[in-house]
């Protein structure tokens, strides 16, 4: 039974106390009246008559106090009626001016009553939803439940309940919030709940909005690059660490995340500001100043950044401070770099020009005024069409221009004009510049002079050709003209000699007049040797005291030997050389074609013969390659089968011959010259085994075990003595056209450890020219590997300029025909001079072999050359004698008295 209500009970009690009085007055008016009238009164019929007067009298009494009792309490009932009523419509007026929606639940959760049917927030009809539980009119399964059990725990306690739920309505995703409190009844019994239901969609939306945003404000702080960015929350713990901030303080995000800010990068000293300065801001909204400060990296270190703050309230109402850091080491580098372009702009030899998208120049460069003779304000807010030579045609500097904007670079040799009017070679590379969508924005173009590499290159190609002292063909030349000759020989049944001249005792010559009357004489005998042969053939200077000449188109022998007799006879007449009369003679050697040889090549090999026999049969005569000659044939086969058990019989060996920095008197590296001592035949000469391992096809097995034992030996040297000491090792031209050179020299630099930066390889002119695509991929791959890139002997071949751009050479080696006469031969000097500033101008490393004498080292020095080799610092030794020159660390003169060319 349910207990009655305190009021309940206090009504109940008024009542039965007004009752109780009512009965007591009654009875006691009743008794005493009775009483009284018996005693005044002994006549029963006046007894009776006053007795009836005093019944009617109480009735009078009691309706009057009924009366006035009755208006009281209907008064009462109006006064209450009546604050109902207002009550009732301050409710309605409350309840219809908000936009929520109330429901009366009973206990079994049913829908007994809703305010506001009308509104057009009401989703259901009333009569479709009053009456039914909260499972059965719609809602989602989930929150029926929730809104069920909250009824549950509303019937236990009493408190307020919100459930926030999402509804899918025809015009789209709502969300609701209801608040469900306790409905008691009139005696306090529970009597359900009720619930107010909101629609929160536009708070939702504006609190998704305000996720949405921190969320892509945090996103941007996260990818931000070069601003080392980090979060705090009112505790100065850390919730924000950017990669940035990874790179710049070297924390990781897991490292620091939840630390404070104090306790990671800020310096003990000042961590107690640093609170002060946040707890101020938060206190009284006076923010951290911006400024540059040294923070605390994680090894201890101190990094400069330029710092700045910002506080914000996040979406759950609460502080966050966010510093932001640039690191202003980096922000120094990139003004040294850009101060160092601009140096780099205004002090390139090469003229620099920026336009913008139309072709207007903006910036130049002095070296372009330089070039070009025009004043950086004649051209600014102009195109370069002022540089044209008329020699291109208008399309053609178009499509350069096109072909910029399309692939964003051009380079190509061009011709231009000067301000004077003078027509000249350049180089002209152009770049595009592009904004963030790709667009070209401006273009850079550099233009270098090549007048003085066309100079230089036009020399060089006239002494790939011509002998630099005589200025006759060399045998360059002199092999195309007779390949040609040969051609035409046998077209017409026609028959060509080689002669090879050598003049005899010219050494003596050398050594007792000087190397400059030698050379004059040899220019002299030049000029003489002309008047001995006719038009159609050719004289040619092979270096030192040799000449050939190829004699095109002869009938026979006799017409041969006929010219060779006036040449000696010409010979016979006595050279006047500065106050000197010198006599000479020649011996001569014969070829001839197709008798004696097919090709340029055995022709010269049996002139080489014949000449020696010439030599051999008193000197001052020629004489006919013939058969009798094949016994040096038949030596040279005894060497070749030597040669072929030479590494079995380890009768090889490798010698080391000093390189040294011309400037530092240092030892920069060895060639290794490979030395053939004979069992049967002795001390080989490499001059006389070489060709043959070449020619028999043993150079492969031979220049493998060459280049493994210098690996080897140079690797045991990096161990004991100062780095970066390389070893040169010769390649053969037969090893690169047969054989797998890059597989070789991966080989050998995986079985010795030797690094690939301290191995050069020394390869001819003629191994590039020859098949150059293929060479020029194969060196590629080499320079891969690391190895430095040597021409060997250059000077005396092609010497192009096409060569040294195109492919990856390191360094030039200046043949010592050259090196021998400069001191005393102006022409030797110039080549030298000018080899070594070709190597300048192409970055290339010079050095020079053959320096035998103190005043080849000082021209050498003074010229600008890198390095040199030769018997002024040392022979070829064993490595055991170069091992002892390294440990006394210099090549000091280390000639003997009678010095000659190393091999």
């Amino acid at each position: 039974m349910c207990p009655q209500h305190p009021q309940a009970i206090s009504v109940n009690a008024s009542a039965a106390i007004v009752a109780g009085i009512y009965a007591l007055v009654a009875a006691l008016w009743i008794a005493l009246s009775d009483s009284a009238l018996a005693t005044l009164v002994s006549n029963t019929e006046q007894l009776v008559q006053l007795q009836m007067l005093k019944g009617w009298l109480f009735v009078g009494i009691t309706a009057v106090l009924l009366f006035f009792l009755m208006r009281w309490r209907l008064t009462q009932l109006a006064s209450s009626q009546q604050t109902v009523l207002e009550d009732e419509g301050r409710l309605q007026s409350i309840l219809s001016s908000i936009d929520d929606l109330v429901f009366v639940i009973d206990p079994d959760g049913t829908l007994i009553d809703c305010a506001q049917p009308n509104a057009p927030t009401l989703l259901l009809p009333m009569e479709q939803f009053l009456g039914r539980r909260l499972d059965s009119v719609g809602l989602p399964a989930d929150v029926a439940a929730k809104m069920l059990d909250a009824i549950e725990q509303l019937r236990r306690k009493p408190e307020v309940i919100s459930i926030d739920y999402a509804l899918d309505l025809p015009q789209g995703r709502h969300w609701f919030e209801s608040r469900l409190s306790r409905l008691l009844d009139g005696e306090g019994a529970f009597a359900g709940v009720t619930a107010v239901a909101r629609d929160v969609s536009a708070r939702h939306r504006a609190e998704d909005k305000l996720r949405d945003s921190e969320l892509s404000f945090r996103t941007l702080l996260e990818g931000l690059p070069n601003i080392a960015v980090q979060g705090y929350d009112r505790e100065r713990r850390i919730i924000f660490w950017n990669p940035a901030s990874e790179r710049l303080y070297g924390f990781r995000r897991d490292e620091v995340l939840g630390r404070k800010l104090e306790d990671t990068i800020i310096p003990p000293e000042l961590r107690t500001v640093l609170v002060d300065q946040h707890q101020r801001w938060l206190d009284e909204g006076v923010p951290i100043p911006a400024g540059e400060i040294a923070l605390c990296r994680s090894d201890g270190s101190l990094v400069p950044v330029y710092s700045s703050h910002a506080l914000i309230v996040n979406s759950r109402d609460e502080p966050e401070m966010f510093c932001l850091d640039v690191d202003m080491g980096k922000l120094r580098q990139a003004e040294s770099e850009l101060r160092l372009a601009a140096r780099v702009f205004e002090s390139s030899a090469e003229g620099i020009i920026i336009t913008d998208c139309e072709r207007l120049v903006l910036a130049a460069n002095d070296a372009f005024s330089r070039i070009t003779g025009f004043a950086r304000d004649e051209i600014l807010g102009k195109t370069p069409d002022f540089l044209a030579s008329g020699l291109q045609s208008k399309d053609y500097v178009a499509d350069i221009w096109r072909e910029a904007v399309r692939t964003g670079h051009w380079q190509g040799e061009i011709s231009n004009r000067r301000r004077s009017g003078e027509v000249f070679p350049g180089w002209l590379a152009i770049t595009a510049v592009h904004d963030d969508a790709g667009q070209p924005t401006h273009f850079i173009a550099i233009l270098a002079d090549l007048s003085e590499r066309k100079a230089i290159e036009a020399r060089l190609q006239h002494l790939t050709h011509h002998d630099p002292l005589t200025n006759l063909p060399n045998r360059l030349l002199l092999r195309d003209r007779v390949e040609q000759a040969l051609a035409f020989a046998s077209r017409e049944r026609r028959r060509l000699a080689l002669l090879l001249l050598d003049l005899d005792h010219f050494k003596e010559i050398n050594d007792s007049l000087g190397h400059a009357i030698g050379d004059r004489l040899l220019i002299a005998i030049a000029a003489r040797l002309g008047s001995c042969v006719r038009d159609t053939d050719t004289i040619s200077r092979q270096g030192g005291d040799e000449f050939l000449i190829a004699l095109s188109s002869v009938k026979d022998s006799a017409a041969v030997a006929s010219i060779a007799a006036n040449i000696l006879q010409a010979m016979e007449a006595p050279f006047t050389v500065d106050d000197q009369t010198l006599a000479c003679s020649f011996s001569i050697g014969i070829a001839v074609w197709p008798e004696d040889g097919k090709d340029f090549d055995t022709l010269l090999l049996k002139t080489d013969t014949a000449m020696y026999k010439a030599k051999e049969s008193g000197r001052n005569a020629y004489r006919f390659f013939n058969e009798h000659m094949n016994t040096d044939g038949r030596r040279r086969l005894q060497l070749q089968n030597g040669l072929r058990l030479a590494i079995e019989r380890e009768e090889l060996s490798v010698h080391y011959q000093p390189q040294i920095d011309l400037a530092s008197g240092a030892i920069t590296g060895a060639e290794a010259l490979l030395r053939w001592t004979s069992r049967e035949f002795g001390e080989i000469g490499p001059n006389i085994f070489i060709p043959l391992a070449e020619q028999s096809g043993l150079i492969h097995a031979i220049g493998e075990w060459v280049l493994l034992a210098a690996c080897h030996q140079a690797e045991l040297w990096r161990q004991h003595y100062p780095p970066g000491l390389t070893v040169a090792v010769n390649l053969s031209a037969q090893q690169f056209r047969r054989g797998d050179p890059v597989a070789l020299i991966k080989r050998a630099l995986a079985a010795s450890g030797l690094p690939g930066e301290l191995l050069e390889l020394e390869i001819t002119e003629s191994m590039l020219i020859s098949e150059a695509d293929e060479v020029l991929g194969m060196l590629q791959r080499l320079k891969a590997l690391g190895v430095r890139l040597a021409i060997d002997d250059f000077g005396t071949g092609y010497s192009s300029l096409s060569y040294l751009q195109r492919f990856p050479i390191d360094k030039l080696k200046i043949d010592q025909s050259f090196v021998r006469h400069i001191a005393r031969n102006n022409d030797d000097a110039a080549i030298v001079d000018t080899i070594v500033q070709l190597g300048r101008i192409l970055k290339l490393t010079t050095i020079a072999e053959g320096v035998e004498e103190l005043q080849h080292a000082s021209f050498l020095r003074a010229a600008g050359c890198n390095e040199a080799q030769g018997y002024l610092f040392g022979k070829p030794m064993p490595a055991a004698q170069f091992a002892e020159l390294l440990a006394r660390g210099d090549a000091t003169t280390a000639a003997d008295d009678s010095p000659s060319q190393s091999s």
